[in-house]
């Protein structure tokens, strides 16, 4: 069976080399996109797997529950809270609190200095929770003192070399000495927790002299690991409540996620997660692998007359139905076979180009069983289904009536059916990507309430007071930079909010909304270029303007006041007069809208100065780099662009756009392919037709115009189909964007356009190259 098999492939090859070409080509591309795809779906689900109990582990969050019927949702919780539900619940065998170092450390080793900003700050706990391996020092209790420092590989060789670390005294900002008591595997490129440092949490005490008992500040995530007999779902129930418990003020619920969802799935029902793009790509990955299949089917029924007399000669000799169906099926699982080795290649070759586009560093790896399992049963889902109809359609001539010159007309059906099907696929992809790149456009382009362009924002240390004034007045100096101002955080990273606002009029605690609250300093107004719609901006020629709040259009809705300016409001305790309102500005992602802000004066809060410099941005840069470099020797002078950081709002998005494109081309690469080939059997077939019109003095326009009518009627069908589908798709995901465009016809036309337009190609080129055949060529052998 295999010789004959090995022998009608190959006999297939030799005598209809291009129609083998497009065919093998058709799948190898689809082949290609599914292997790339499935490599980086491979990677986003194995997020955090090399941890040992990850199925035990589970991250605790907080919704938050608001008078206006909004739930928000975040990971940040009180700092007791994970040694309370430690004791309270048995269930509970380890706890830890995690949270990134407030701002950059200026880290020290033999009096060189080094700024880092990749630490974390973690309970001893955190190595019961997590498998990260320890390579060196410490294993059973990494940080066992106050003043322990775990460093990763790579830290420990930028520090040490190929020196031991262990026991060695680093300095943190000139102020502490914490000792080496462990180095740690690098986190590997696929960890939702990732850091160059760990420290233990008496940090926060002593550096930022932190109040670690306060259950009203929501700073630190909270993960818990489980008894391997404990049930999630009851401990998530009597998690619920535990906060209201201890404040009956408080509007928090506690809740559970698994740490394996952790990376993929949101807690905020409003966004969409990360699981959201697994699952469209994959679907576009079934999409492209069945357009390469419906080629094969449509391109194999289409030569049903060639083969009907082999089939005929078959049966006569002796071979049965279920023989037939299986060569035909093996024939087509050979040929996916010839195109797997080919996707391979390409695989190999496009994957450093797929890395970058997906910025994740993705490999071929022929190691994972469940990956060559997967790879294994596409390749053969993928010829059965390429070569099931054509097997059961050829497989069904009865040799009499193939004698008598009479073939049954469903393959003719089928093939406009297939045809239509792959170029709804392609025309859906296309619409999609075209909204997504509008979108997103849209998106980056929008007016945000406030100038990001060519500004630039250092992140500074401790001793911020000390330096700020004198840098200040020197930076101002210099020609280029217009407006300089200082605040705790930068429009792009907004994380500070408090439900903790009363204001005249408020009722009941029942009306609590919660507002985002930022520290800034004179001039972050203008520095920001947003408007004042009512009231004033902070200004020295009103004195120290403590105690005075500023606020968003959001927030002045929310308070529902008649007169906001000159009314007091009241934060944690302390008592503030609104002396302006702003235009309501984007400070997160416009996929979530803008929420109620509150600004107000705290200069021992500032992290940030925040530096508007002309368009000519390195030589100013360099200047001001001067001036740092003579006030603030000790630490490295680093900079970043606000714009360049507002880019990563839509990282996602930008992604799945260029994604989408490149899956969409390539889509319309195999559908050209099959529609090549399937017009080239048409007029091949109608070959005798068109000859014998010439001899009596035709015009080759008629047959063209016939044959162009008969595809543009399937394709115009295809695209009718396409619209509806792509718009409904496309109006879903839109729901999800706080601003959004509104979806119009252009492009449905361009995709009608382009599908059509490469119709009009194929058709034309087929025919004319049949036209340039003399007609006794054709009609010798008649």
């Amino acid at each position: 069976m295999l010789k004959i098999l090995l022998n009608t492939v190959l006999r297939s090859l030799y005598r209809q080399k291009v129609y083998s070409l497009v065919n093998i080509l058709g799948l190898a591309t689809g082949i290609t996109c599914t292997l790339l795809i499935l490599i980086w779906v491979d990677y986003e689900t194995g997020f955090d797997d090399f941890h040992e109990n990850i199925d035990q582990v589970y991250s605790v969050y907080e919704n938050q529950n608001y008078a206006d019927g909004d739930v928000f949702s975040v990971y940040s919780t009180p700092s007791p809270l994970a040694e309370s539900i430690k004791k309270s619940f048995p269930e509970i065998n380890y706890s830890t609190r995690l949270v990134s170092t407030w701002g950059q450390l200026i880290l020290s080793v033999d009096g060189e200095s080094f700024v880092e900003n990749g630490g974390k700050v973690v309970d001893p706990d955190f190595f019961k929770i997590f498998s990260f391996p320890i390579i060196k020092g410490e294993k059973e209790n990494p940080l066992k003192s106050d003043y322990s420092i775990v460093l990763t590989e790579k830290l420990a060789n930028k520090y040490f070399g190929d020196l031991d670390p262990i026991g060695e005294l680093i300095e943190v900002n000139s102020k502490y000495r914490y000792e080496v008591t462990a180095v740690i595997q690098n986190p590997p490129a696929n960890s939702s927790i990732s850091f160059d440092f760990l420290i233990p949490f008496s940090f926060f005490e002593d550096f930022w002299e932190y109040d670690l008992s306060d259950w009203e500040a929501n700073s630190f995530h909270t993960f818990i690991r489980l008894g391997e007999d404990a049930k999630p779902v009851d401990i998530s129930e009597k998690l619920r409540k535990f906060i209201k418990a201890r404040i009956p003020s408080s509007n928090v619920e506690l809740a559970l996620q698994a740490f394996s969802n952790y990376h993929l799935h949101a807690i905020d029902d409003s966004r969409v997660g990360g699981v959201w793009y697994v699952r469209v790509f994959l679907f576009v990955a079934v999409l492209i692998l069945l357009i390469a299949c419906f080629n094969y089917m449509n391109l194999a029924t289409a030569r049903s007359e060639r083969r009907s007399k082999e089939v005929a000669i078959r049966k006569v000799v002796g071979a049965q139905r279920k023989g037939l169906i299986s060569l035909f099926l093996g024939e087509s699982i050979f040929f996916t076979f010839i195109s797997l080795g080919i996707a391979i290649v390409l695989v190999e070759l496009l994957l450093p180009v797929f890395s970058d586009l997906t910025n994740r560093s993705l490999s071929l790896s022929f190691s994972d069983f469940n990956f060559l399992f997967s790879v294994g049963l596409v390749v053969f889902l993928t010829g059965i289904v390429s070569g099931s109809y054509p097997a059961l359609f050829l497989s069904s001539f009865i040799p009499i009536q193939v004698v008598r010159g009479g073939l049954r007309k469903d393959s003719a059906r089928l093939r406009r059916v297939l045809v239509v099907i792959q170029f709804t696929m392609s025309i859906i992809l296309f619409i999609c990507s075209g909204i997504i790149y509008q979108q997103l456009k849209f998106l980056q382009e929008s007016d945000i309430g406030y100038n990001k362009d060519d500004l630039i924002y250092i992140e500074m240390g401790d001793d911020f007071e000390s330096v700020y004034a004198d840098l200040k007045k020197e930076l101002v100096k210099i020609s280029g930079v217009s407006w300089i101002t200082a605040a705790n955080q930068m429009p792009v990273n907004f994380s500070n909010s408090t439900w903790d606002v009363e204001w005249p009029g408020k009722l009941v605690s029942s009306e609590d909304v919660l507002f985002q609250l930022s520290f800034v300093d004179y001039d972050f107004i203008e520095t920001f270029e947003m408007d004042v719609i009512q009231g004033r901006g902070f200004s020295k020629i009103h004195g120290e303007d403590s105690l005075k709040f500023i606020i968003n259009e959001s927030a002045a809705q929310k308070m529902n006041m008649l007169q906001t300016i000159g009314e007091f409001v009241t934060i944690w305790g302390y008592s503030g007069e609104v002396i302006g309102i702003v235009k309501d500005f984007n400070f997160n992602s416009l996929q979530v809208g803008v929420e109620p802000l509150i600004m107000m004066r705290q200069p021992d809060a500032f992290k940030y100065i925040g530096i508007r410099i002309a368009d000519d941005a390195q030589p100013i840069i360099n200047k001001i780099r001067r001036v740092w470099d003579q006030l603030v020797p000790d630490i490295p002078f680093t900079y970043r662009f606000l714009e360049e950081d507002f880019k990563y709002f839509y990282l996602a998005e930008s992604r799945m756009s260029k994604i989408f494109l490149s899956f969409t081309l390539i889509a319309f690469i195999i559908s050209s392919l099959g529609l090549f080939g399937l017009v080239s059997f048409v007029t091949e077939r109608k070959s005798r037709e068109m000859a014998l019109r010439k001899v009596f003095g035709a015009n080759i326009d008629i047959v063209f115009s016939l044959l162009l009518k008969e595809f543009f009627k399937w394709v115009m069908l295809s695209n009718v189909i396409a619209w509806v589908l792509a718009y409904f798709a496309m109006e879903w995901w839109l729901k999800g964007f706080a601003y959004r465009i509104d979806i119009g016809i252009g492009i449905f036309i361009l995709a009608g356009v382009i599908s059509l337009s490469i119709t009009l190609l194929t058709v034309y080129r087929q025919i004319y190259s049949l036209a340039q055949k003399a007609p006794a060529r054709i009609l010798k052998y008649e």
